[in-house]
């Protein structure tokens, strides 16, 4: 399925560096577990292991998709690192090596080619990976709500873009909170472009649960607190059943989020992800 989402060039490139290492370590007497370097020149670094992480990351989030799609389950939950959404078709950026939110659309594609998807990005960051690979893709839709300015720098305007119209940048100022600023354009922008009655009906809805807007995260500096991502997840429940007839599947998949100390303020990665479980039941 990576191949399917990535230039096969590309997969083949990163498997063949992370075993010739681990295999080079070996020879040398040495532990096969180890340090590459980085892959594209600025944050994104590779071990011996990360190629065969990706795949199993990958198979969590495909995994996800069959529970929902072939078993009988109305939700599922992949928790996997490295994240993915920044991963573009060839390119290696922002922590991410594999793309795989789209893997798992892309999954869901090859079981029901006419399936309507759509992705809910609430990362901080604009998931410009996501937007490259489904440039091509018309029955899925992606929506990302991000700070502005902040990596990858993209996405700095509220619009709808793209061959089929299916991407929508929500920019989220620095120092929002759920009340001033983020809850507004969560519910009157981004739900509705997940799913409108008539307009979008999807089959499956994709969550990138990034939890780096939280205001601990040092990466960012959106001030979300830990409950606002059981809101929110509340609240795209609530859009769901106001606006389908029928339920569609729902994945949730663990982007970003960074900050693991207990007892900071306003939550932590873990907290927040409770917060959001809670609401999903």
């Amino acid at each position: 399925m990576l191949r399917k989402v990535h230039d096969p060039s590309y997969v083949a490139s990163l498997q063949n560096k992370c075993e010739a290492s681990r295999q080079r370590r070996i020879d040398e007497g040495n532990d096969e577990l180890g340090w590459i370097g980085y892959i594209d020149g600025s944050d994104t670094y590779v071990t011996t292991e990360s190629y065969d992480v990706g795949v199993r990351a990958t198979g969590a989030w495909i995994r996800a998709v069959d529970a929902v799609l072939v078993g009988s389950h109305n939700n599922a939950v992949a928790l996997t690192r490295p994240p993915g959404h920044h991963a573009t078709h060839s390119v290696s950026n922002g922590f991410c090596i594999f793309n795989f939110a789209m893997a798992a659309a892309a999954h869901a594609l090859s079981i029901n080619p006419s399936m309507k998807i759509s992705i809910l990005d609430w990362d901080v960051h604009f998931g410009q990976g996501l937007m490259d690979i489904l440039d091509k893709c018309s029955n899925v839709r992606y929506v990302s709500l991000h700070q502005v300015p902040c990596f990858p720098y993209e996405g700095q305007s509220r619009k709808v873009q793209g061959r089929y119209d299916n991407v929508m940048t929500i920019p989220i100022q620095p120092e929002s909170t759920w009340s001033c600023g983020y809850r507004e354009l969560f519910t009157k922008y981004a739900l509705p472009f997940v799913c409108s009655r008539d307009e979008w009906e999807p089959d499956l809805i994709i969550v990138c649960a990034g939890y780096d807007a939280l205001d601990s995260d040092e990466l960012a500096s959106v001030n979300l607190v830990a409950k606002d991502y059981g809101e929110m997840t509340r609240l795209l429940n609530e859009q769901i059943g106001n606006s389908l007839s029928e339920q569609p599947a729902l994945v949730f998949g663990l982007e970003g989020g960074y900050q693991l100390r207990d007892g900071v303020a306003g939550g932590n990665l873990s907290d927040a992800l409770i917060e959001t479980l809670k609401a999903m039941q």
